[in-house]
């Protein structure tokens, strides 16, 4: 078994770890010495993760983790990289916010005749009033507050309205990466601060920038961390880390940066980390107070353009379901087109494309895991639904030139997307025990911090997000150690 030893230990190189090191590093007084980034995987960036130009058919990189930077009206990351002269808002970024055309299985979706929009946002205006009246207001499933809100509102509604918005308020599925009978009704609807702007580069050069100021010998990939001891009885450093290839590393400080699907993991399962001694039951007991989504993505790349390319993006909304029961199951086979709804966006006019086109789709958990751990059969789901967008009568669409499908789901360190809330989950438990923020919570190691989209509120789920919760701990041993 060989060893290290070093001053602070990152676990996991997506963008809270990398941030974390970065600003470390920035500070004079830490070296290359002072840090090791151990790396379960054999790249770095995390879910952040954007295609070589190779694996497109039309030169186009996409990004098959985030793809946005939300809340852009105050984002750190797309401040920074401004600031930095790494991006150029003139051709780098894209507002795909046109407003969305629908389609169902029947064809276009009258939103504009029939004021659907208008209706949308009073469903979203409705859940929030409903639960906001009262914290204490009990929670309802995303499916389960839209039904009330036609039963209240039944007498206000056309024929129309009542055939489509209900169905189209599934475009959430494509937020939270899974479905609306799992969805919390409480937390459905947020508030953003700014639009979402496409980032067009791919947030690969986000993880290269950051990379670039970190030396090599201090990133350690294929490491994939089995054991945690907290208080270190070898030699003088505080914390241990153990990796399944027998490497030790003794450090004063720990930064754990892995997913909340990892760490909710039980330390006897396959990729699971023991911690010595064990974590106290209250962090055990946040793990459980919220899930986590299976936002996964589909490319498909065409040698003609069926579809309109004025069109920003496109909802295809699902059948009408008697009972939500059973659509959060796990799937044996492929299901029928149309069960789950589909948001999709042109890259064709992202990137200025006027004959061979994409479009990227994204989709939800049970449906996600199926064709991540299936790929070949993404096309016989999704070929009837895009048939809806073709323009003209009886055109039949061509088969795609290349399918691209992420596997998040089938990938053992990350599990899915991202945090997402069932109903009954409650976000501010985790993130009042991991974010090193509030007294007597969390773990009493003050010198073992947690960074990731799952420990901060502003951006959660977010890039900017887990950015931010790496300077935070960075911050926060720069302050230890009387460094700032």
């Amino acid at each position: 078994m060989s060893s290290r030893t070093t001053r602070v230990t990152i676990i996991g190189a997506g963008i809270s770890g990398l941030k974390a090191a970065e600003s470390l590093l920035s500070n004079s007084k830490f070296t290359a010495n002072d840090i090791v980034i151990l790396e379960a995987q054999d790249r770095i960036g995390g879910r952040l993760k954007t295609t070589d130009q190779s694996q497109s058919k039309l030169g186009i990189q996409y990004d098959l983790g985030a793809s946005w930077f939300h809340d852009s009206l105050n984002n750190i990351v797309l401040n920074d990289m401004i600031n930095q002269e790494l991006l150029d808002v003139k051709n780098d970024v894209y507002y795909d916010d046109k407003d969305v055309q629908a389609y169902s299985s029947k064809g276009k979706v009258p939103i504009v005749d029939k004021q659907l929009n208008r209706v949308l946002e009073d469903i979203e205006k409705f859940i929030d009033l409903h639960f906001h009246d009262s914290i204490n207001t009990p929670d309802l499933s995303l499916h389960d507050i839209v039904a009330k809100f036609f039963d209240d509102r039944d007498k206000f509604l056309t024929p129309e309205q009542k055939q489509y918005c209900g169905r189209m308020m599934r475009y959430l599925e494509l937020w939270f990466g899974i479905c609306w009978d799992k969805i919390s009704g409480k937390y459905a609807v947020m508030d953003h601060q700014g639009r979402n702007l496409l980032n067009k580069k791919g947030y690969g050069f986000l993880v290269e920038s950051l990379a670039r100021n970190i030396p090599e010998s201090s990133l350690l990939l294929n490491q994939e961390v089995k054991r945690i001891v907290r208080n270190n009885k070898e030699g003088t450093k505080k914390v241990s880390v153990e990796t399944t290839n027998g490497l030790k590393v003794f450090s004063d400080y720990l930064i754990v940066t892995v997913p909340h699907s990892v760490l909710a993991l039980e330390p006897n399962l396959a990729h699971g980390i023991e911690w010595e001694p064990k974590l106290p039951q209250n962090m055990m007991d946040a793990f459980n107070s919220i899930h986590f989504g299976a936002l996964g993505k589909v490319v498909f790349e065409f040698d003609s353009i069926f579809w309109d390319n004025e069109q920003d993006r496109f909802q295809i909304i699902a059948n009408e379901l008697k009972t939500p029961d059973g659509l959060s199951d796990k799937l044996d086979q492929l299901p029928d087109p149309f069960t789950y709804p589909a948001y999709v966006v042109n890259f064709s006019r992202v990137h200025g494309k006027s004959t061979k086109g994409s479009l990227v789709i994204l989709m939800q958990a049970p449906l996600t895991n199926y064709l991540e751990a299936h790929p070949e059969q993404a096309w016989l789901y999704y070929k009837p639904m895009l048939q809806q967008l073709a323009v003209g009568t009886d055109v039949t669409i061509p088969d795609p030139i290349n399918t691209i499908v992420t596997d998040w789901t089938v990938n053992p360190w990350a599990r899915g997307s991202y945090s997402a809330m069932f109903t009954d989950d409650d976000p501010s438990d985790l993130i009042i025990q991991l974010s090193g923020e509030f007294e007597s919570c969390g773990i009493r190691e003050s010198y073992i911090r947690f960074a990731g989209e799952h420990t901060i509120s502003d951006g959660a789920g977010c890039v900017h997000g887990a950015y931010n919760s790496g300077i935070r701990e960075a911050q926060w041993i720069l302050n230890d150690l009387h460094l700032e």
